[in-house]
């Protein structure tokens, strides 16, 4: 008999669905293609010898430690470290608090996991991260957009969805949100906002998933304090990582969450992977600890800053007035909307991978099948002169555009 794998696949697997960006890192690898698609850190910023050094040291020093297993929940060290580290953002917090994941896409995966019941409603940005909503939906959950704008998600749009859910008897488990320097769209949740949403949760009873890769990068102004700085009834869930902050190859993230929540993920965790590496987890909490890890940062601050400099400078120089994008305080992304006459943004992507040229189209952030005429840019991988040449090269595409479409409307950024 002819075996059929399909048949074998348990049902979960057919809400199983893959990012449209991993069909685009591809092309990250092919060195004539210049890429605004992934959104990982500059490879060329990872301090090498300095974290060769570290790991020499760490091996002769505690290698017996450092090469075993380490507990489910992670390095009791560590912990204790971002426990502190938390508590100077405001967040009351300890050791027992935090379980230590093997990044931020494991914190999302075993929190969907615990918490998300096929056919639960899941509050979710609009965009949102397609990490975080593919969690979501692998466990079946059913996300239900909230507007984003240039202050972060809507309260008012979100007590609607609420009401509406609340007539089909009908509430959500929780809100997942990324509120600094958003992925995809580069927008910062405002305090306001965050305490207006806090009392939602709080009405309506469901949890907030605040997920926070990229709130250290931060190029000017301030960042407003964490959702879970502002929780008083422990609703909040926080996720951070040192993925992007210092390197993503060690795979170090961590949960932040209530001490029942904490204990099941670490029940769930055992059958995922027992525990994270430790030797990541130590070279971590070496480096960090004399704190080499937040003068990594400010320096590749610095570096990042040029970058996203270099993008607007030369969007404002090769796009058509028409065309709007963000201007992200931190963080790796900017969000470029198209006008409404011009091709989908997967057709503009067509062409421009034609040109050696890559971006995200943003139909993959929506759940409900908009953004067709938008896109997600991200600056953190290609040089300052590359980001010259692949914007020139757009810019020539929206030329062409422009002479076989009539410009309507002229927006001013």
């Amino acid at each position: 008999m002819e075996l059929s794998w399909s048949e074998k696949f348990a049902s979960r697997v057919g809400r199983v669905k893959g990012s449209q960006i991993r069909g685009f890192f591809s092309l990250t690898e092919r060195p004539e293609v210049i890429s605004f698609a992934g959104g990982f850190p500059d490879s060329d910023y990872f301090p090498r010898e300095d974290i060769s050094r570290a790991i020499s040291e760490l091996i002769e020093e505690e290698g017996r430690y450092a090469l075993q297993y380490t507990p489910t929940e992670g390095n009791y060290e560590l912990r204790t470290f971002i426990a502190r580290k938390m508590r100077r953002e405001g967040v009351r917090c300890e050791a027992e608090d935090i379980v230590v994941t093997s990044g931020t896409q494991q914190a999302l995966d075993l929190i969907s996991r615990l918490l998300v019941d096929p056919g639960d409603p899941v509050l979710v940005e609009e965009p949102a991260y397609i990490g975080g909503m593919g969690a979501i939906q692998s466990c079946g959950g059913e996300p239900v957009g909230v507007v984003v704008d240039k202050n972060g998600a809507c309260p008012q749009k979100m007590e609607r969805a609420l009401s509406r859910l609340e007539k089909q008897g009908k509430t959500p488990k929780l809100f997942y949100t990324v509120p600094n320097f958003q992925n995809p769209t580069g927008y910062t949740t405002t305090e306001d906002r965050r305490r207006k949403i806090l009392d939602l949760a709080s009405r309506y009873n469901f949890l907030i998933l605040e997920d926070n890769p990229y709130g250290e990068i931060c190029y000017e102004g301030t960042i407003p304090p964490s959702y879970k700085s502002l929780d008083t009834e422990s609703r909040v869930i926080y996720i951070g990582s040192y993925s992007k902050i210092f390197i993503p190859g060690i795979r170090v993230g961590w949960i932040v969450g209530a001490p029942l929540l904490v204990e099941k993920l670490i029940m769930l965790k055992q059958s995922a992977d027992l525990c994270s590496g430790s030797l990541g987890q130590r070279l971590v909490y070496r480096m960090a600890l004399d704190g080499y890890v937040d003068e990594n940062l400010s320096r590749i601050i610095g570096l990042y800053r040029q970058k996203r400099d270099a993008l607007f400078y030369n969007m404002k120089q090769s796009f058509p007035p028409e065309i709007n994008y963000t201007r992200p305080q931190g963080g790796f992304f900017v969000w470029v909307t198209f006008p409404d006459y011009y091709p989908p943004a997967y057709e503009i992507l067509t062409h421009a991978i034609e040109r050696k040229v890559a971006f995200v189209h943003g139909q993959g952030f929506y759940s409900n099948g908009e953004g067709t005429h938008t896109a997600r840019f991200s600056f953190s991988q290609p040089s300052v002169e590359d980001i010259h040449k692949g914007i020139s090269r757009l810019g020539e595409i929206f030329q062409e555009i422009r002479r076989q479409e009539p410009v309507k409307t002229a927006i001013n950024r």
